[in-house]
């Protein structure tokens, strides 16, 4: 049995949700959370497979809590369920460690489940495609060979993974201790190095090596 957690603020969606899930003999559901923190804090009573996680909740959105999830539950797959189809919000789910995303009015009942069940696999897997969504051309230009990372220094990989799971300049200096004005000669170093001019950009090179990589 494949055990999940439901997160979201309204009611009527975890209803439908569990009703779909249910239907399934594999699936059984765990827990129901109404927003991030309390998400956290029943992963470990629950120990759930699988978090549905929607982004807009109050106390703690979804990125939060699945960067917070993921940095103590590594083995515990989220999957971003919301009607939310803004490339730079989804990029940053999956740069925060979601093993994919669904965006309401693309999927079926039957396409959640299969969903939920390839992302225990352990694979990334997104609806719409993350080609029609971020658009062709930005995932083409992207470079596909993850040693075009191999010029970076090891702390501006640092940087580039935080830039990618939305971290803003100043909580990056403050997750890695250093300056703010540090950050930003980092940043520009990595541009450089990459052949990158945007921030998102940069979001965008960090989700596609995740898609290379799994």
């Amino acid at each position: 049995m494949i055990s999940v957690m439901i997160t979201d603020d309204n009611f009527v969606a975890r209803r439908g949700l569990r009703s779909v899930l249910e239907s399934a003999r594999d699936i059984t559901i765990v827990g129901e959370a109404s927003n991030g923190q309390e998400a956290i804090n029943m992963c470990d009573s629950v120990n759930p497979e699988l978090i549905l996680m929607d982004i807009r909740m109050p106390e703690m959105d979804g990125i939060h809590a699945t960067r917070a999830i993921k940095s103590k539950n590594p083995h515990i797959k989220i999957l971003i369920l919301t009607v939310i189809d803004d490339p730079w919000v989804l990029a940053n789910a999956i740069n925060a460690g979601a093993s994919g995303y669904l965006v309401y009015g693309h999927f079926s009942p039957q396409e959640l489940i299969e969903t939920v069940k390839t992302a225990v696999a352990g694979e990334i897997t997104s609806i719409p495609s993350a080609t029609a969504l971020f658009g062709k051309s930005e995932i083409r230009d992207l470079p596909d060979d993850i040693n075009v990372l191999q010029p970076l220094t090891q702390r501006e990989k640092e940087v580039l993974n935080l830039i990618g799971s939305g971290y803003e300049n100043r909580e990056i200096a403050r997750s890695l201790s250093i300056e703010e004005k540090t950050v930003k000669n980092h940043i520009n170093n990595i541009y450089s190095k990459l052949g990158l001019t945007t921030r998102q950009e940069a979001v965008f090179f960090v989700l596609r090596s995740r898609f290379i990589n799994g």
